[in-house]
C-alpha cells in the first residue's frame, strides 16, 4: 500500500459541495436528528486542501457538506473519474475483516471499495462518487419504491448476508442513488460486523441508528433479520417523509414497540403497509421455522412480494394480495377431479391445468358445464362457449387455456399444457436460464406460447400496463430466422422479468457504462484478457452474441446497432 501524500499547505481555497439531486423526487425540508452511536472519537481531521494527492493518484477536489459523525468526506479525481475519499475520525472505524470481505463482493447495489489506507494514523477509504446523492429527505410513491429501491436493497442485503456481513445501519442516508438514476446502492459499513463460526447472530451494544434499530438490537442482539427491520422502517420514512419513531429516545421506542404497531397513515397503500408490517414484525421466536408464517420477512418473502405472490402477513390471519380475489365456492358441492374433491374454483382450475389432457376431456365431455349449471350459470356459460369453439374447429388446447383464465381470472400462475409458473416473471427467468445454457429443449413450447399470443392475453387479463402489453405483442408478431428467434426469446425474457441484465462469463452488467468500465479495466490489465472477453460478445462472422444484441436493443440502442451493421457492410 502506497503512503498518502500530505496536503499542500499553500492551497487554502474553500471547498465546495458537489451534489446533484435525482429527478422527479420530492425533497423534504424536515431533517431527522438520527445520530449514530460512536466511541473513541479522535481529532477531527478537516480542511484537506484542494489538490491533495491520496494514494499517489487521487486528487482531492472539494469537501462534501455531508453530515457524518464518523468521517470527513471529500470528492477526489483520478483518470478523469470522480471518487469519494472518506477520512475517518477514529482509528478503529474500519474493521479489517469487513474491508477484506467486502472487497470480495461484486454487486452493483453495494458500494465498491477501491482503496484503503491511513492518513496521520486515521483510516481512509476510496469509494464510488454517487453524484445524485442519498435517499435522505426524499419521498417516493409505491411505484417508485417497487421499481427503484426495494429490489436493489433486497439484492444488496442478500449479497452482504451471503458473505457473512450484517450492515447494522441501514437507513435513507446510507442508500445512494446510482449514476443511472434508476437504482440504488448501500454505503457505510463502518459499524458492520462479520458473522463467525456459522453463527446467525452477534451480540453487540455499539452501532446502529436509534430510530431504525430493531427490538432485538436494542437488547444487544443483531441478526440478518435486524437489517430487514431497518429496511422496513426505511421504507416507512421514504413513503411518509418522516420516521415513525422521530424524537423518541431508546426507552420510549422500546415501550412503544411493546404495546402497539407502527402508526400507518391513511394514504399508505395496503400492499406497502403489508410489506412494512412483515419486515418489522417483532417476534423472532419462529425465525428458523420456514413454514411458519409468523416470522419476520427477509429476502425470499420480499422477492415474492415484488412478484405479487400472496403470502400470510406475520401476526395476522389474512392474506396480503394486490387485488381482492373472489373465491367462488361450489355451494356445498364438490367437483371430483384427478382423485381429489375440489370445493372452489381456485382449487379446481390449477388442478385442471396441471393434468392438462384429463382437464380437456372433462371440458369436451361437458362434465364441467353440467356441474356448474346446477348453481353458477355464468361459469357454465364459459364452459359451453369453449365447447362450441372446439366443435367449430378451434384448437382444443387454446380453447381450454382461455377457459381456465375465464373461470379464475385472478390466478397469478401461468399455465400451458401441464407446465406451471408462479408468474410470468418466473417464466421469463426460466427462459433466460435455458438460453444462457444453450438449452433449447423448450423451443417448441415457447413458440406455441408466442404463436398463440398467450403472453399478451395473460397480461391483458391481469390488467398490466399497456406499454408492456404492446411490447410483448410486437415480439409475438415477429417472424424471423433462427438467430433472430433467439434474440426474440432474450427480449421476451427481459421484458417478462422486468430486468435487463447481460451476463458474460461470471459477470453481470445492468448498463452499458458498467460494461465499458469493465472492458477498460481489462484492457489496462491484459490485451489477451481483453480480446478473450470481446470474443464472447462478437462472433467471428461479425455478428454479436445474441444475448448481447438483445440486451443492447432492450436498452434502446437499436439505432446504434443498425448503424454498426451498416458500417460492416460498407467496409
Amino acid at each position: 500500500m502506497n503512503n498518502i501524500t500530505h496536503r499542500n499547505p499553500n492551497l487554502s481555497s474553500p471547498l465546495t459541495t458537489r451534489n446533484v439531486e435525482a429527478g422527479n423526487i420530492t425533497v423534504q425540508n424536515q431533517r431527522l436528528n438520527n445520530v449514530t452511536s460512536r466511541n473513541n472519537i479522535a481529532e477531527d481531521f478537516t480542511n484537506f486542501a484542494e489538490g491533495t494527492l491520496l494514494f499517489d493518484k487521487y486528487v482531492v477536489k472539494s469537501r462534501m457538506k455531508v453530515t457524518s459523525g464518523e468521517a470527513d468526506i471529500y470528492v477526489c479525481e483520478y483518470n478523469d473519474e470522480e471518487y469519494v475519499a472518506k477520512i475517518y475520525n477514529h482509528k478503529d472505524a474500519v474493521k479489517p475483516e469487513i474491508i477484506e470481505t467486502l472487497q470480495s463482493l461484486d454487486s452493483p447495489y453495494v458500494a465498491k471499495i477501491y482503496e484503503t489506507g491511513e492518513y496521520e494514523g486515521m483510516p481512509v477509504t476510496i469509494l464510488p462518487y454517487y453524484r445524485l446523492g442519498s435517499l435522505q429527505g426524499k419521498k417516493f410513491n409505491l411505484k417508485q419504491l417497487k421499481r427503484m429501491i426495494i429490489p436493489c436493497v433486497n439484492d444488496a442485503l442478500k449479497s452482504l448476508h451471503n458473505i457473512g456481513i450484517l450492515h447494522k445501519d441501514l437507513k435513507p442516508a446510507n442508500i445512494m442513488i446510482r449514476p443511472d438514476g434508476v437504482g440504488v446502492a448501500l454505503i457505510d459499513f463502518g459499524i458492520s460486523s462479520v458473522i463467525d463460526n456459522n453463527s446467525s447472530m452477534i451480540i453487540t451494544k455499539s452501532g446502529w441508528t436509534l430510530a431504525y434499530a430493531s427490538p432485538e438490537a436494542l437488547r444487544g442482539v443483531y441478526l440478518e433479520e435486524s437489517d430487514y427491520y431497518s429496511f422496513g422502517i426505511t421504507l416507512y420514512e421514504l413513503f411518509c417523509g418522516h420516521n415513525p419513531y422521530e424524537n423518541l429516545n431508546a426507552e420510549e421506542i422500546a415501550r412503544y414497540l411493546a404495546v402497539q404497531k407502527l402508526p400507518y397513515p391513511e394514504n399508505m397503500p395496503p400492499k406497502l403497509k403489508d410489506l412494512i408490517t412483515a419486515l418489522t414484525y417483532n417476534d423472532l421466536t419462529n425465525r428458523n421455522e420456514l413454514d411458519n408464517p409468523n416470522r419476520r420477512w427477509t429476502y425470499e418473502e420480499v422477492e415474492k412480494w415484488l412478484d405479487g405472490e400472496d403470502q400470510p402477513i406475520p401476526g395476522e390471519t389474512k392474506i396480503s394480495i394486490d387485488i381482492p380475489i373472489v373465491t367462488k365456492n361450489f355451494n356445498n358441492n364438490t367437483y371430483k377431479f384427478d382423485g381429489k374433491k375440489h370445493s372452489n374454483i381456485n382449487e379446481l382450475v390449477p388442478a385442471l391445468a396441471k393434468n392438462w389432457l384429463e382437464g380437456k376431456k372433462h371440458l369436451t365431455r361437458k362434465l364441467l358445464s353440467e356441474f356448474f349449471r346446477r348453481f353458477d350459470p355464468e361459469l357454465a356459460s364459459y364452459c359451453m362457449d369453449a365447447e362450441e369453439e372446439i366443435q367449430r374447429g378451434e384448437d382444443s388446447d387454446f380453447a381450454f387455456w382461455k377457459l381456465l383464465y375465464k373461470l379464475a381470472p385472478d390466478l397469478e400462475e401461468f399455465f400451458w399444457k401441464g407446465k406451471k409458473y408462479s408468474s410470468l416473471k418466473k417464466f421469463g427467468q426460466d427462459m433466460l436460464i435455458k438460453l444462457r445454457l444453450a438449452n433449447m429443449s423448450d423451443k417448441n413450447f415457447w413458440d406455441e406460447i408466442i404463436n398463440w399470443r398467450l403472453l399478451s392475453q395473460y397480461l391483458k387479463i391481469h390488467s398490466q400496463p399497456q406499454k408492456i402489453i404492446d411490447g410483448v405483442k410486437a415480439l409475438e408478431n415477429t417472424n424471423r430466422d433462427r438467430r433472430d428467434d433467439r434474440i426474440k426469446y432474450y427480449l421476451l425474457a427481459y421484458l417478462l422479468m422486468g430486468k435487463k441484465e447481460l451476463r458474460v462469463g461470471e459477470k453481470n452488467f445492468s448498463t452499458t457504462e458498467e460494461l465499458a468500465e469493465h472492458m477498460n479495466n481489462l484492457l489496462g490489465d491484459s490485451i489477451t484478457t481483453f480480446e478473450a472477453f470481446c470474443y464472447k460478445l462478437i462472433y467471428s462472422k461479425n455478428a454479436l452474441n445474441e444475448e448481447f444484441e438483445a440486451w443492447l436493443i432492450s436498452l434502446g440502442k437499436r439505432n446504434e446497432l443498425n448503424s454498426w451493421k451498416q458500417n460492416l457492410k460498407s467496409a
